[in-house]
């Protein structure tokens, strides 16, 4: 978790571990209960996935920016 750059603690990915670490108590606590909803299940690993997606594709462009490439207008 620590910033290949610098060395020292990569903020986005403490925050990324706390909240990941949040929403599984919630989503354990929630099922535990008897309370668990498909929303709540379909929302949990949308998060997730969608996270890690837009963090893959912004690494991606900023590659690119860095190799010298034209990063894609999307």
């Amino acid at each position: 978790m620590t910033n290949p750059a610098t060395g020292r603690l990569s903020t986005s990915d403490t925050t990324l571990v706390g909240a990941f670490l949040v929403a599984s108590i919630v989503l354990i606590w929630v099922t535990a209960a008897g309370h668990l909803e498909e929303w709540l299940y379909v929302a949990y690993l949308g998060a997730f996935v969608f996270q890690s997606q837009a963090s893959k594709h912004v690494a991606i462009k900023r590659d690119k920016a860095n190799a010298g490439g034209t990063p894609d207008a999307n």
